[in-house]
C-alpha cells in the first residue's frame, strides 16, 4: 500500500477460520497461546516409527515422528451446504478440509454461504505440497506399478506368466484408483479454481506456492485484488494437509528435526524444528465496505512485503532477506519499527535459523531505548510446529486475537536463552506470561507483525494494526 493511501483504501479483516494441532478454531488457538500449551504427537502412520534412527544419516531416516498432527481435527461437517455426493469418501481431502476452513470463516464473518457468494470474490489460497493426495495415486498406478511389476519378474523369474500377472493385477487393484475427476485434483492449481466453484465465487481463483511464504503471498494477492476493485470480498486461505510419511523424508532433510518432545525456539539448547499441519482463513474487506455494514473488523493490514535476494547458503543471506522485507513492509505502511510492540517470529528452533532472526530484528528495530525491551516476540512454532505453506497463517490470526483483546500473549520460554536474547541493549523479550497491551494511542495504534521465510531464499513480512476507536 502507498503510504498515501486513502483509509478508504486499506484492507481489514472481518472473518478468521483455522484449524492446527489441537486447535479447532480461532478462540482455541488463543487459549492455546495462552496456555503456553504444545500440541505435539506421533505420526498416524504405524510405519513411521519403524523409521526412526536418530543417529542415521539416511534420507529413509528419521530422528523422530513427533510432530503437530491434525488427527481428527482434518474432518468435514458431511452437511457442509457445499459438499457434493459422494465428495466425503473421495480423494480430493485436501480441498474438502479447505472448504470447511471457508466455511468457517465466512460464518465468523457474518455471512451465510448463500450470500457471500452475491458479488465478486477473490480467492487466493497459499498451497505448496510436494505432492498432492490426487498425484500420489497417479504415481502410484503409473510408475510404483511398473518398477513392481519389474521387481516381480526380477525375483520371481521361474514363475508363470499368468502366476506373475493376477499378483500385479492384485497389487493394482489394492492401490487408490485413477480416474479422469483425480488426474484434475492432481494439479495444485485446481484446488481453487474447484472452491471457487463450489462456493460459486466469481473472482479470481488462484494457488499461491511460495514455500514456507505462501500464506503471506496469499494475503497480499488477496488484499490486492480487494484494493484494485477485483473483488467485492477477499479470501486469503493457507493449507498444509495431512503430511505422509514419504513427505516427511523429504521435509526432514530440508529442515533439521530435533529429536526432543517439542521444538524449543530462541533457547539455547534448540537443536532443530518439527512439522505441523493444519490450516486458516482469512476474510477481508476494503476498510470503508466494513464500516459502512458495520462488519466486525479484527485487525488492519498495513502491508505485506516479500523479498527475495543472493542464494541462502551465502553469509548472512536470510539476514539481508529478511532485513528488507521488513523494512519494506514499515515503509509502505510509513510506519517508523519501533511503533511495533508485537511480533510473531518464524522462531523455529532451528539454531542457526533462530540467531538470524534474532540478529536481523536488532538491525531493524536498533538497539532499546530505556530500562525495558519494546518488542515482544511470540512463536507458533513452539506449539504446533512448523506448518509450512500455512505457517504465516497462524501467526496472522494469533496477531490478529492479540491485537482485538489488548493482550501480549505469552511465549513458551524454554531455558536456558538464546544468547542474543539476554545480550545488553537488545530490543525484544519473550513475555512469560500474558501482559496488558498498553500503548497511548497519542503517539501510535497497536501494532503487530508477523515474520516467515523459506529455506530457498524467500522471506516475508505482514503488519497489523488495530481498528480505530470510532470518535
Amino acid at each position: 500500500m502507498s503510504p498515501h493511501a486513502k483509509d478508504a483504501d486499506e484492507i481489514v479483516i472481518v472473518g478468521l477460520g483455522c484449524r492446527f494441532a489441537g486447535v479447532s478454531g480461532p478462540a482455541a488457538l488463543w487459549d492455546q497461546a495462552m496456555e503456553c500449551r504444545g500440541d505435539f504427537s506421533d505420526h498416524a502412520d504405524p510405519a513411521a516409527a519403524r523409521a526412526v534412527d536418530p543417529a542415521a544419516r539416511r534420507f529413509d531416516r528419521l530422528p523422530t515422528v513427533r510432530g503437530g498432527y491434525l488427527h481428527d481435527l482434518y474432518a468435514v461437517d458431511p452437511d457442509l451446504p457445499v459438499l457434493a455426493a459422494g465428495d466425503v469418501a473421495g480423494e480430493n481431502t485436501d480441498e474438502l478440509f479447505l472448504a470447511q476452513l471457508i466455511a468457517d470463516a465466512l460464518r465468523d464473518a457474518g455471512f451465510t454461504l448463500r450470500s457471500a457468494a452475491l458479488g465478486h470474490v477473490a480467492l487466493s489460497v497459499g498451497y505448496a505440497p510436494p505432492f498432492t493426495p490426487a498425484a500420489s495415486s497417479w504415481l502410484m498406478q503409473t510408475s510404483f506399478a511398473e518398477q513392481t511389476a519389474a521387481l516381480l519378474q526380477r525375483f520371481f523369474a521361474g514363475a508363470p506368466d499368468h502366476d506373475r500377472n493376477a499378483l500385479r493385477k492384485q497389487f493394482q487393484q489394492a492401490l487408490p484408483p485413477v480416474s479422469a475427476p483425480l488426474v484434475g485434483h492432481a494439479f495444485p492449481h485446481a484446488l481453487a479454481a474447484h472452491i471457487a466453484g463450489r462456493f460459486g465465487f466469481a473472482g479470481p481463483a488462484m494457488v499461491v506456492n511460495a514455500g514456507s511464504v505462501s500464506a503471506l503471498a496469499a494475503i497480499r494477492a488477496a488484499a490486492d485484488d480487494l484494493r484494485l476493485h477485483r473483488g467485492d470480498l477477499a479470501i486469503a486461505a493457507a493449507l498444509q494437509g495431512p503430511i505422509p510419511l514419504s513427505a516427511l523424508f523429504g521435509l526432514a532433510a530440508l529442515h533439521p528435526l530435533t529429536a526432543g518432545e517439542a521444538p524449543l525456539p530462541f533457547c539455547r539448547d534448540a537443536a532443530g524444528t518439527l512439522p505441523g499441519e493444519g490450516g486458516g482463513v482469512l476474510v477481508l474487506r476494503r476498510r470503508a465496505d466494513a464500516e459502512r455494514n458495520g462488519e466486525r473488523i479484527y485487525a488492519l493490514i498495513k502491508g505485506v512485503t516479500l523479498a527475495s535476494g543472493a542464494a541462502p547458503a551465502q553469509p548472512n543471506a536470510m539476514r539481508d532477506i529478511l532485513g528488507r522485507a521488513i523494512r519494506d513492509t514499515f515503509r509502505q505502511a510509513a510506519a517508523a519499527p519501533d511503533t511495533c510492540t508485537y511480533l510473531e517470529t518464524h522462531g523455529t528452533g532451528i539454531p542457526a535459523d533462530d540467531t538470524a532472526e534474532l540478529e536481523t530484528l536488532c538491525d531493524v528495530f536498533g538497539e532499546r531505548r530505556g530500562f525495558q525491551p519494546r518488542l515482544a516476540l511470540g512463536t507458533t512454532k513452539a506449539s504446533l510446529g512448523h506448518t509450512f505453506a500455512a505457517a504465516g497463517m497462524a501467526g496472522v490470526c494469533k496477531a490478529a486475537w492479540a491485537l482485538t483483546q489488548r493482550i501480549i500473549p505469552p511465549a513458551i520460554v524454554a531455558a536456558p536463552p538464546h544468547p542474543r536474547l539476554t545480550a545488553p541493549r537488545v530490543p525484544y523479550y519473550l513475555p512469560g506470561e500474558p501482559r496488558p497491551w498498553i500503548c497511548s494511542r497519542n503517539l501510535a495504534p497497536r501494532r503487530a507483525g508477523v515474520t516467515v521465510w523459506d529455506s530457498e531464499g524467500l522471506a516475508a513480512h505482514c503488519l497489523l494494526e488495530e481498528q480505530p476507536e470510532a470518535t
